[in-house]
């Protein structure tokens, strides 16, 4: 018997990163504002800014609360592995998108799930995105229409 193709065109991406290489990032001084005005789109970045009280000007998490730097390595992890794994799930790859060309965010009709946006092109196109957090490790998986 001869295997039918799918019958979608569907990429996945997958991406995992070690999260002492974001902490070390985040304690290099004004590199953690030049790694999140790289990677991170403006609304990435107020929801950035909002979540660990930062102002506009300076990326610093509040040095008296090593949760806090944590978190935002966990935070930080995650978005860049959804990120990384959506440019791999795009139709034409991952050179084909910048950073800013993907955007994550929670969805507003999925039961609050994250999800990505594609925003490169005439229009905005949605694929899943499924996170995982352990120990060290962040892993995302995106599936996305080719």
């Amino acid at each position: 018997m001869k295997p039918l193709p799918f019958p979608l065109a569907l990429n996945i991406g997958t991406d995992i990163v070690h999260l002492p290489r974001i902490t070390r990032l985040i304690h290099r001084g004004d590199y953690l504002t030049r790694f999140t005005r790289r990677i991170l789109n403006d609304h990435e970045q107020r929801d950035f800014r909002t979540r660990f009280a930062l102002s506009a000007t300076a990326n610093l998490p509040n040095q008296r609360s090593p949760k806090s730097s944590t978190d935002m390595a966990r935070w930080l992890g995650g978005r860049f592995a959804a990120k990384e794994a959506a440019r791999k799930a795009a139709p034409h790859g991952a050179a084909s998108l910048g950073w800013k060309d993907v955007m994550v965010r929670v969805s507003e009709t999925d039961k609050g799930r994250p999800e990505v946006v594609y925003l490169h092109g005439e229009t905005a196109r949605v694929g899943k995105l499924s996170i995982s957090h352990d120990g060290e490790y962040v892993v995302a998986t995106v599936l996305a229409a080719g």
